[in-house]
């Protein structure tokens, strides 16, 4: 599928809107959670963060969407801002029905410059990608039932179609432009993630990033290490994109990073035993 094309824009715009789930995050299965799992879940630090980032998704998309001329391109970025909207209020329902005390945060009206949605939708595939990784490794460890993160499943499963629409419509406004040369957007897809995860790390005056050192959220990432994290990241990553249709183009920078970084971790020599250097010391001895 040449990017640019009528045919490229049909394909993106169409999948994306023929896979959305009109569910409502009330009406969804929550189960009842005991106090191990209903602790852990209270305990995570992220929660106001989460929710205003959400929240605030939802109202730059559907700002966004009323920019486009396109009425095709416009239908679908629409739908994705119904779809943030409705992960912001997932997250609300989430914390009112778990009784979980996390403050609103300041939630400024975001810009709509193209930019602001291009710097956004490249944060997206950098979050989606470690939240691909996380879930897993909180399935592995059983840190959660399996009814409570199959709902969580469903929010997954929007990102990889988010992230999947935008590359895809990056790629048509790229083409369109005559900017879609292979060192072109390289440069702009790295430039588009730092930026992002510089914001990220930032925070902003109203929604600073919060103190994720806690005693609980060491607990949860015990024995998790650097190459299993991104050994799982990549494997669901591979499983989320094999549901879209093979013609779309895929988001390629944080897969290509992480398998960049596997394979240097795998190349360096073994962490020697904990308690390798003792034993020595008393032979020696």
């Amino acid at each position: 599928m040449k990017p640019g094309t009528a045919a490229h824009r049909e394909l993106f715009c169409r999948t994306f809107i023929d896979t959305h789930d009109p569910y409502e995050p009330e009406r969804l299965p929550w189960p009842v959670l005991d106090g191990l799992h209903l602790e852990r879940l209270r305990s995570f630090p992220l929660w106001s963060y989460a929710r205003s980032i959400e929240q605030r998704a939802g109202r730059m998309v559907t700002t966004f969407a009323q920019t486009l001329d396109d009425p095709l391109i416009r239908e679908a970025v629409a739908l994705q801002g119904v779809e943030e909207t409705r992960h912001g209020r997932l997250m609300s329902h989430v914390l009112e029905r778990y009784g979980i005390d996390a403050p609103a945060l300041p939630a400024a009206d975001p810009p709509v410059r193209r930019e602001d949605f291009l710097v956004f939708g490249f944060g997206e595939c950098t979050d989606s990608f470690v939240g691909f990784g996380a879930f897993a490794l909180a399935r592995q460890k059983q840190l959660f039932p399996e009814s409570l993160l199959s709902i969580f499943d469903n929010v997954l499963w929007e990102e990889a179609r988010h992230i999947a629409f935008f590359i895809n419509w990056w790629h048509y406004e790229e083409a369109r432009a005559g900017r879609d040369g292979l060192l072109q957007r390289a440069y702009g897809s790295v430039k588009y993630h730092l930026r992002a995860i510089v914001g990220t790390a930032q925070g902003d005056a109203g929604n600073p990033l919060p103190n994720i050192e806690s005693a609980q959220i060491k607990a949860i990432v015990d024995g998790i290490t650097p190459v299993m994290f991104l050994e799982t990241a990549l494997a669901e990553n591979r499983r989320h994109m094999a549901r879209l249709d093979p013609r779309l183009i895929k988001p390629r920078l944080m897969p290509a990073l992480a398998t960049a970084a596997l394979i240097g971790l795998r190349m360096l020599p073994p962490l020697p035993a904990k308690d390798a250097q003792p034993e020595a010391r008393r032979i020696a001895a």
